[in-house]
């Protein structure tokens, strides 16, 4: 597994959008992010990106390379992420290729290859009308 490192990662010049985030090096001032920036739809897990380091502080560029990841985003409600079928799906995910992250405790975002995105959408969405969300 490659080593993540984590920093804050600056979108304005300002210094006002930050988000501190894993990472991984992949080339001179490019990083992959190894979670989804929650404020930045247009960035995702798997994305790289291009930065500059100023006195440590690390500034956007560009996104160099999207993610060949597809991103499903769901809100759950209390009782459908406690749930084993939501404990079931996730694993599903995992043995397809994908990640899965939770945020705000009840936010969950996949990250999954193309060819799984279907089924596991379904999937998802079978789960929702479960416990009424």
């Amino acid at each position: 597994m490659p080593d993540f490192m984590e920093f804050q990662l600056c979108f304005d010049e300002a210094g006002r959008e930050i988000e501190i985030l894993d990472v991984t090096r992949t080339g001179e001032n490019e990083y992959r992010i190894e979670e989804t920036p929650v404020f930045r739809p247009d960035l995702s897990l798997g994305d790289i990106i291009k930065v500059k380091e100023e006195r440590g502080v690390y500034y956007y560029v560009e996104t160099v390379r999207k993610s060949d990841y597809r991103k499903l985003v769901r809100l759950l409600s209390r009782e459908a992420a406690k749930s084993p079928e939501l404990t079931a799906f996730r694993k599903r995910v995992l043995e397809r290729g994908g990640r899965w992250e939770t945020v705000f405790g009840g936010v969950l975002i996949i990250h999954v290859p193309k060819e799984a995105e279907q089924p596991l959408r379904d999937e998802l969405e079978a789960i929702a009308r479960t416990y009424g969300i």
